[in-house]
């Protein structure tokens, strides 16, 4: 995973009038998200009828830009984060049968002539808090434009709808540092219910393609590979599980919290 701009985060920003109210950044933002989307819906149709995938894009309502750009929980890492840093209020798709397409993927994407700014397929193997396993791409278009690009396998995507964004929409805003001892237990089992989930449907993808995961590492390493002399080093690690099922509650909060101000905000489960 790494960042292929040679910029701060807090540099990487969507060609708005960051002097404007946050409504009419959000417009802003929209009109570019409309600008982009013929050219993100020719790029799709051209993959899906090549590698037999199914992509679609989606926008993110106007309220909740407004809430990621002041969510605190992001503040508290980033304070200088607001709407020109939103990387996903335009967002698209496509749910991949194969893993090992995903290099050929790449390859396609870096022909487009959309900016890719940072890699992030390490959640394939190494699954973030709540065990959603995934390949993104954070992109910048050609009209300046911030947006996601994000390739889960089937099973995965059908985990995700059967039950586990609810689950992760049940937690998305909560403090976890407020917790009740009840709801904490409530947490820990929602967190179990989604993880176990994602692991059988990430055992059921193993199983079709008969692949072991040295050998999704070595796909995952190719798709790396295609951006790579472009790639600027970056010091991020992975956000981690909780070390136990049971954890004790003092312990459980400081680990929570920690785990939840570095997911990255996860439109990719909305």
């Amino acid at each position: 995973m790494g960042k292929l701009i040679d910029l701060e985060d807090e540099q990487i920003v969507n060609p708005v009038d960051r002097g404007a109210g946050v409504d009419e950044r959000i417009r802003q933002l929209q009109k570019l998200s409309e600008e982009n989307e013929p050219k993100v819906k020719e790029f799709l149709e051209r993959i899906d009828q090549k590698y037999g995938t199914a992509s679609k894009t989606s926008h993110k309502e106007a309220r909740k830009i407004a809430e990621k750009a002041s969510r605190q929980t992001i503040r508290n890492l980033k304070p200088w984060h607001d709407v020109e840093h939103i990387r996903d209020s335009f967002r698209f798709k496509t749910v991949v049968n194969n893993i090992e397409d995903l290099p050929k993927i790449a390859q396609d994407l870096k022909e487009t002539g959309f900016e890719v700014i940072k890699t992030d397929t390490d959640k394939v193997l190494a699954p973030g808090f709540w065990g959603w396993r995934i390949a993104a791409f954070d992109l910048k278009m050609p009209n300046g434009q911030l947006v996601e690009y994000y390739l889960p396998v089937k099973e995965m995507e059908e985990a995700k709808k059967d039950g586990n964004h609810e689950l992760f929409e049940k937690w998305r805003n909560v403090d976890v540092e407020k917790l009740s001892i009840e709801q904490q237990r409530q947490f820990l089992e929602d967190a179990d219910a989604s993880n176990e989930k994602y692991d059988n449907a990430w055992s059921d993808y193993l199983s079709r393609t008969k692949q072991q995961p040295e050998r999704v590492k070595e796909a995952l390493e190719k798709t790396e590979a295609v951006f790579a002399k472009e790639k600027v080093p970056v010091r991020e690690e992975l956000p981690k599980g909780p070390e136990s099922k049971q954890p004790q509650p003092k312990r459980l909060i400081e680990k929570l919290r920690q785990i939840k101000d570095k997911m990255k905000e996860d439109d990719l489960l909305r």
